[in-house]
């Protein structure tokens, strides 16, 4: 599959565009092809989803939506993906690259302005017209390194463990570092330098390292205000803590891909 041509569904939005069918036109385009990667009940539930955590929203300036158009996106990823696929002898998943909410704060603040989910069977990218290369080359090899390790561990939503999540995440950034440059990680691995406190992986992380199910430990993932979780903790703990073992053992990403969450923590936390 590789890189699906998005570009033809946002010609046909904005060569289409009516303020009377938008959302419907919206729907169709840009949230029914991707059904079967959520399986959300309604295209409204996903919808909804989708532009919560960074999608452009249905009534985008139309000069926005062209200048997208206009980038080198699809090449670039496209390149990106095939290099790893043969690299990592991984599989040959759908790539959707769509255009993100520029005006999303968390997506900005956060995230560097766009976004990516990785599956077993394909990859959602949110990014922006202007976005710079490397950063989409980053975005694309921590996505696909996501679906390469989901593929050879057969983990799922409810199978999987907040510890695998969390090494998941930090492996996908390890490889950014060696295919794209130290400069691209996500701004997260950075976020408790030089203030790290021990005490919230004996509070937080430690306790619910096995615990099932994403759903089920999200707080500890991506922080939770309310509950004084650190915002990323999870993440960057969890880069941390493949950094470490990649060290210990001067191993790359690549050969880590197979090995057990658990094993990344001995390795990684040795004294």
């Amino acid at each position: 599959m590789g890189i699906v041509k998005t570009n033809r569904w946002i010609e046909l939005y904005v060569d289409h565009y009516e303020e009377q069918s938008v959302q419907a036109r919206y729907r169709q385009l840009f949230i029914q092809p991707l059904q079967s990667l959520f399986a959300y009940s309604t295209d409204q539930q996903l919808a909804t989803y989708l532009q919560k955590i960074g999608l452009f929203l249905p009534k985008t300036r139309k000069s926005r939506l062209r200048r997208f158009l206009h980038s080198d996106c699809w090449t670039v990823a496209g390149e990106q993906f095939n290099a790893l696929k043969q690299k990592w002898q991984g599989p040959n998943v759908p790539v959707f690259l769509l255009p993100a909410n520029e005006e999303h704060k968390r997506l900005q603040a956060e995230l560097g302005g766009k976004m990516g989910l990785g599956f077993p069977d394909g990859i959602v990218l949110f990014i922006s017209g202007d976005i710079e290369e490397n950063d989409l080359k980053a975005l694309v090899t921590h996505e696909y390194h996501h679906v390469c390790r989901l593929w050879r561990t057969q983990e799922t939503e409810s199978s999987i463990t907040l510890l695998e999540s969390m090494v998941m995440e930090g492996l996908a950034e390890l490889a950014v570092i060696e295919e794209v440059g130290e400069a691209y990680v996500a701004p997260w691995t950075k976020k408790y330098d030089g203030h790290w406190q021990e005490e919230w992986f004996v509070r937080y992380l430690e306790p619910n390292l096995l615990r099932k199910g994403r759903s089920h430990y999200k707080p500890f993932l991506y922080g939770d205000d309310r509950a004084g979780i650190p915002s990323m903790l999870g993440y960057y703990y969890g880069f941390k803590l493949c950094k470490a073992a990649a060290e210990r053992s001067s191993k790359d990403t690549l050969a880590f891909l197979d090995e057990d969450a658990e094993s990344v923590l001995r390795i990684g936390t040795e004294t």
